[in-house]
């Protein structure tokens, strides 16, 4: 009897956790340094560039944190690179600038993180009272806390969805948005290969696809000058993929396609 009343303790105890992220309903402006140098302000993101700011409050050792590490890069990747409606951030909690370049490393992470120790990550946990990790919030650009505790994601799609559908974010990679010009890809939906042709003579360096959990499916490198290509995606499961582009100029860009 005992043990069964201790494990509805530690269950409810458990639950409660779940949803007690930060008590917050307004957004506290920080200013904190990322891990390779840039300031990350928060207010002038949600006031001068009017976007949402996801925030991942995680920690390096933290195993949930290490999952999600690709999803939140996919989500990223999704929006536009923080250069549209969206504007991803991680803070850590605890570890310094080396640790969190290793976790950037090792989990393939692109968007701005800021460490415990150098960055002051740690102030901003206290600040925003967040009681564990992983937590993950959405701020508005009024500065309200419109997600106290959305859920630890199972696949990238969920927040993606959740934006989207509740939010109204789109999806706005670099290229669909200001480089629509750049390159095109097509059919799109596919259900056996997609082909990538460019425009402005611009020469194709490298072709990566991600699945929507972050994870590098397929690339290819070109060593000559190469102006289209055509994928092979029969192999492909259904879903949603990003593809990147990479040209010789070092000009970088990406949209979506899906795969049926």
């Amino acid at each position: 009897m005992k043990k069964s009343i201790y494990i509805v303790i530690i269950s409810l105890i458990f639950n409660i956790g779940l949803t007690a992220q930060t008590p917050l309903t307004e957004a506290i402006d920080f200013t904190a340094k990322d891990v390779h140098g840039n300031m990350q302000h928060l207010y002038t993101i949600l006031d001068d560039y009017e976007q949402y700011v996801l925030i991942d409050f995680f920690s390096v050792t933290c195993g949930p944190c290490q999952t999600i590490a690709p999803m939140m890069d996919s989500v990223y990747r999704y929006f536009g690179q923080n250069e549209h409606g969206l504007y991803v951030l991680a803070i850590d909690k605890t570890f310094n600038n080396d640790m969190v370049i290793e976790f950037e490393e090792e989990y393939g992470t692109h968007y701005p993180t800021i460490s415990g120790l150098d960055g002051g990550g740690s102030f901003v946990y206290e600040t925003f009272k967040i009681p564990y990790y992983p937590s993950i919030i959405l701020i508005a650009p009024d500065h309200s806390i419109v997600e106290q505790a959305i859920p630890v994601p199972q696949s990238a799609m969920e927040i993606i969805s959740l934006l989207e559908t509740k939010y109204g974010l789109v999806s706005s990679n670099t290229s669909e948005m200001d480089h629509q010009e750049e390159f095109a890809v097509y059919p799109n939906p596919s259900t056996d290969y997609i082909n990538i042709k460019t425009s402005n003579n611009s020469n194709i360096k490298n072709v990566k696809i991600y699945s929507i959990t972050g994870h590098e499916i397929w690339s290819e490198s070109k060593k000559s000058s190469t102006l289209d290509i055509s994928i092979d995606v029969n192999d492909f499961q259904n879903g949603v993929y990003l593809i990147s582009v990479e040209f010789k100029s070092g000009d970088r860009f990406s949209r979506t396609f899906i795969k049926k």
